[in-house]
């Protein structure tokens, strides 16, 4: 009950501060909000500021430090960065419907991974409960069906995109497991690197993307207020992202995360006027019904384990008999059984003697 009401938890956070930064986001990078447009420079700080808390916790006493080794520090800085990057680039190089089916991709690519790497079994409805999320969220989000000649470049980018967004919420669940951390321990040793890193690249990406220094931006006490406001939002995101990533599987991650993707379109038609068509409104209907299902059929194969070794375990518990060659038992003697000619354990097995719970491993 407790784990679920943590697993509960963590989603809850992730979807709403996810919700709540896009908002956020919106007024402070739209022009006519404060056109905020430096994206690169924006997700160092946000890093920056997740940094800083957890720092702050730790001097409070209140988290733990603990050192991730140096090798998947790098490996996993690396990948999110290149992540970051390519989603970007992606965004500014492709149209806005080859940049969506890139993104969708990534639920194919983790599965993928994920049965090759990791060995994990797909049954049937949890395939079927992917594909109708996938298709769903394809009908509301892809404006333009990618079609034509295509920009090698942006293909590539668009490919990169899709490897490391995947393999970075990959390594955050298996390097969780790996080293023994929590979610707020692993984002405490990656957060520092990946802020550092992307503000040292940042400002120059985005000039390039934007035409225009950060350092031009109109520093009023208000845009100060929202951009600082954006990096609160940012510092539960990635706490309960972590958090989610050490609770599910890449792929759960992956498509519970597309009902941020719906709850913001209602958002918009709901507090900022946006209008919502006959056809999202069906693609929406269409991944609520897949992650439905999908909920439903993890949930049957994670009792179906949970029966499979409750069953192995009655056995285990059940009394050998004499004279069984299909029972294997390791029995525990001390040297004293081993040297007494009067207490043989096979003598005594013999005699019709039934093992002890101590004497099962």
């Amino acid at each position: 009950m407790g784990q679920l009401v943590g697993d509960i938890s963590a989603w809850a956070g992730n979807v709403s501060t996810s919700v709540a930064i896009v908002f956020v986001n919106k007024i402070l990078m739209n022009i006519t909000g404060y056109g905020f447009k430096y994206a690169t420079t924006l997700c160092a700080l946000h890093y920056i500021a997740c940094s800083l808390s957890i720092w702050a916790m730790q001097t409070l006493g209140g988290v733990k430090r603990v050192t991730l080794p140096f090798y998947d520090l790098v490996l996993f800085t690396a990948t999110a960065n290149v992540s970051i990057v390519s989603l970007n680039l992606s965004l500014m190089i492709n149209q806005v419907g080859f940049y969506q089916v890139a993104k969708l991709l990534i639920i194919p690519f983790v599965c993928l991974v994920e049965r090759c790497w990791l060995g994990r079994v797909f049954t049937r409805p949890v395939i079927f409960s992917v594909l109708t999320v996938v298709t769903g969220v394809a009908i509301v989000t892809v404006s333009d069906v990618p079609g034509g000649e295509r920009n090698m470049t942006g293909i590539l980018i668009a490919g990169m995109s899709v490897v490391s967004s995947g393999m970075q919420q990959i390594f955050c669940r298996t390097m969780q497991q790996k080293h023994g951390l929590a979610s707020h321990e692993l984002l405490a040793n990656t957060a520092p690197a990946q802020g550092w890193s992307l503000l040292l690249i940042g400002p120059f990406l985005d000039r390039y993307m934007s035409d225009a220094w950060v350092f031009n931006w109109e520093y009023t006490a208000t845009a100060l207020a929202v951009l600082a406001l954006s990096c609160a939002c940012a510092v539960g995101v990635n706490i309960s992202q972590f958090a989610c990533l050490g609770r599910f599987s890449a792929v759960s991650f992956q498509v519970l995360g597309h009902s941020k993707t719906v709850l913001v379109l209602l958002g918009g038609w709901a507090f900022l006027g946006d209008r919502v068509s006959g056809r999202q409104a069906f693609g929406m209907a269409l991944a609520v019904a897949g992650m439905v299902a999908y909920g439903v059929a993890s949930s049957q194969l994670i009792m179906k384990k949970k029966n499979s070794t409750a069953e192995e375990a009655v056995a285990l518990l059940q009394p050998v008999g004499t004279g069984t060659a299909t029972a294997h038992v390791v029995v525990q003697h001390s040297a004293r059984h081993n040297h007494s000619p009067n207490n043989k354990l096979g003598g005594r097995h013999a005699a019709g003697r039934t093992p002890t719970k101590e004497d099962i491993v």
